[in-house]
């Protein structure tokens, strides 16, 4: 697996190119234009950032749709449902062939066209940081922006250890803190927007959502 397609992946979605996963079609996305931050003190900086975690941390379960826009522009979309700590589950609308699974200890990425299994260990993924029970942006993640825009927050994280190259911005809502989506860049500037909608909290959910089988597996 390249270390593009491991950091996407580990940023809860992956960027999907056509030459990995043969993704046969999307549709063009409009951009929206970038928003000029507000100036902020260390104070207000700090409170959103204590604030955005104890929202997050809140959310044991999740379910909703997502969005994806892909570095070529191209548009896909799906489920998700995650539950604390460490497991989630990104199933895409055909006709794009991906699932990926966090079981806990690994993150499947599965190609369901190509019949092909790729895993990452999840302790050494950002996701690994976003499904514990406890977000602490202070001690395990390292914080390069925090920004108060129209109609929610931006909060741009990098691997404090520096194994994954790329950053992850994390869009939450200015009210409620709740997290509406991310953008991931890797280290070429490849840019990964995901969108989530609809999104239901403190669900019980099927533990069989986050098993991912081998297909060769009986």
């Amino acid at each position: 697996m390249t270390r593009t397609l491991k950091f996407a992946a580990a940023a809860l979605l992956i960027s999907v190119s056509p030459a990995a996963f043969a993704l046969k079609q999307g549709q063009p996305a409009v951009a929206a234009a970038p928003a000029k931050p507000a100036a902020m003190t260390t104070a207000e900086r700090d409170q959103i950032l204590k604030d955005a975690a104890k929202a997050l941390s809140a959310v044991k379960t999740a379910s909703g749709k997502f969005q994806q826009t892909a570095p070529d522009a191209s548009l896909s979309t799906g489920r998700f449902a995650w539950s604390k700590p460490g497991k989630v589950r990104f199933e895409y609308d055909a006709p794009t062939p991906l699932l990926i699974v966090a079981n806990g200890t690994t993150v499947a990425i599965q190609d369901t066209e190509l019949e092909t299994t790729e895993r990452v260990p999840l302790g050494a993924t950002p996701l690994g940081f976003l499904l514990d029970d406890k977000i602490d942006f202070t001690k395990k993640a390292k914080v390069t922006g925090v920004q108060k825009q129209a109609s929610q927050y931006a909060i741009s994280l990098s691997d404090p250890k520096g194994d994954l190259e790329g950053t992850l911005t994390l869009f939450l809502d200015l009210k409620t803190k709740a997290l509406t989506g991310w953008q991931t860049v890797d280290v070429d500037g490849a840019k990964t927007l995901v969108r989530l909608s609809g999104m239901e909290t403190g669900k019980k959910l099927n533990p069989r959502l986050f098993v991912a089988k081998d297909f060769n597996a009986k």
